[in-house]
């Protein structure tokens, strides 16, 4: 540990490291506070530990004056439109699974921009994002003892004066609140109420599982935040291209595409010439119906192989050929997001919209500028600001799907169709 506090002895020092524990002390025992808050159990176990946790570590982001990158707070804009989503807006249970995932790798990605200028979502997200939680959860907490050391008798004499404000404040106080109670009556209601509210937290029956409570908020929001430290100005770890063979990459990717190739011959004869003879009678809803999410799963599949392609091997910059396969196959993509967009507009035709084939239309737009954007850049040549353009298009399409993917849009839709 020493070896490291060395390294890092502007941030790891005693006095910042009271202030971090006091601090975190603190959203620890709110987040307590308000889980015995007799509300939504969304808002109090999920919503108000984010809120409290993203505040907490700004407030000693920029007390401690470790802030640096002021175009990291443009990431509270969607943080914030995610969290207060379920507040304003009924969202389903689909819309609230997704805030679970998504809204921690949106914060994770705004910590580590706020301490680190130059950095930018790259392949290695998903090991950044593992390394603020879990990693060193537990041994972490070797650092609170840089809290204990120090100068016993400044703190002993802060000790003494907090004692003697507090044998002069108290008794001041209860004669306030007598005089207030007595002269209003909802205020003495309120007082009542935080009295019983705080009988029920010192009761026993719920003392240990408040403890508990604390003590788990408080390693995990220490932890992070000492995780936060110790990658802050790091330069980060990228994850090297690799060497594609040639032959393999060029045969692989012409049976996939000649698969796509049979599949659209295949669409255009069904509602053509119908050279096969056989007795297709669709309906609008069974055409619909029909390998609509296969098709879905058809695309996602596509684009982790283009995407491994264009970013993990040097195949686009080293063989044509492998260049305009991929560009084929993305091309062949849109097509069947096309299809898949075809499919279902005539289902919602024939029975109407409802949130979940809403969602599905905003996640093929999504897939659609998606394709779109790596098209263009197998085309032009990838660059480093890529990642941001592609958190551009899937953060404002789940926006857009929080708050237009409601009941109250989804029966307007219906009543104008």
């Amino acid at each position: 540990m020493k070896k490291e506090l060395k390294k890092y002895e502007e941030v790891f020092t005693m006095k910042n490291f009271r202030f971090i524990v006091v601090i975190i002390t603190v959203a620890a025992a709110i987040i307590t506070i308000i889980n015995n808050l007799e509300i939504d159990s969304y808002i109090k176990d999920f919503i108000m530990p984010f809120i409290i946790l993203v505040s907490t570590f700004i407030i000693l982001l920029e007390k401690l004056s470790l802030a640096k990158n002021r175009k990291a707070y443009l990431y509270l804009i969607p943080i914030a439109l995610s969290l207060i989503s379920y507040l304003f807006i009924k969202i389903d249970d689909n819309n609230m699974f997704l805030n679970i995932l998504f809204i921690p790798m949106l914060i994770s990605i705004f910590l580590y921009t706020l301490v680190n200028k130059e950095y930018s979502l790259s392949k290695s997200f998903i090991g950044d994002f593992f390394g603020l939680f879990p990693d060193y959860l537990i041994s972490n907490l070797r650092y609170i003892q840089l809290v204990k050391k120090g100068n016993n008798k400044e703190k002993s004499k802060n000790g003494f004066n907090i004692f003697i404000g507090c044998l002069i404040g108290f008794p001041i106080a209860i004669v306030l609140i007598s005089l207030l109670t007595d002269a209003d009556k909802y205020f003495k209601e309120f007082i009542e109420t935080i009295f019983v509210f705080m009988k029920r937290i010192i009761n026993i029956q719920y003392f240990i599982p408040n403890t508990i409570l604390i003590a788990v908020s408080f390693v995990i929001m220490f932890s992070v935040f000492v995780n936060l430290l110790r990658r802050r100005n790091k330069e980060q770890n990228e994850i090297k291209e690799r060497k594609v063979n040639n032959s393999i990459a060029s045969t692989v990717l012409i049976i996939i595409n000649s698969v796509f190739v049979l599949f659209l011959i295949s669409e255009i004869s069904k509602f053509t010439v119908n050279f096969l003879r056989l007795p297709i009678e669709y309906t609008y809803s069974g055409y619909a119906r029909e390998g609509f999410f296969q098709l879905l799963f058809v695309t996602v599949i596509n684009i982790s192989i283009i995407l491994y392609f264009v970013y993990f091997t040097t195949a686009i910059k080293e063989n044509k050929l492998l260049k305009k396969l991929l560009v084929t196959l993305s091309i062949f993509s849109i097509l069947l997001i096309c299809s898949s967009y075809y499919r279902v507009v005539l289902y919602i035709c024939a029975y109407t919209f409802t949130i979940l084939r809403a969602q599905v239309i905003l996640f093929l737009v999504m897939e659609l500028l998606v394709f779109g954007v790596i098209t263009n850049k197998i085309l032009k040549g990838i660059s480093n600001k890529d990642s941001i353009v592609y958190m551009i298009i899937i953060v404002s399409i789940y926006i857009f799907n929080l708050y237009i993917c409601t009941e109250p849009f989804i029966k307007f839709i219906n009543s104008i169709l």
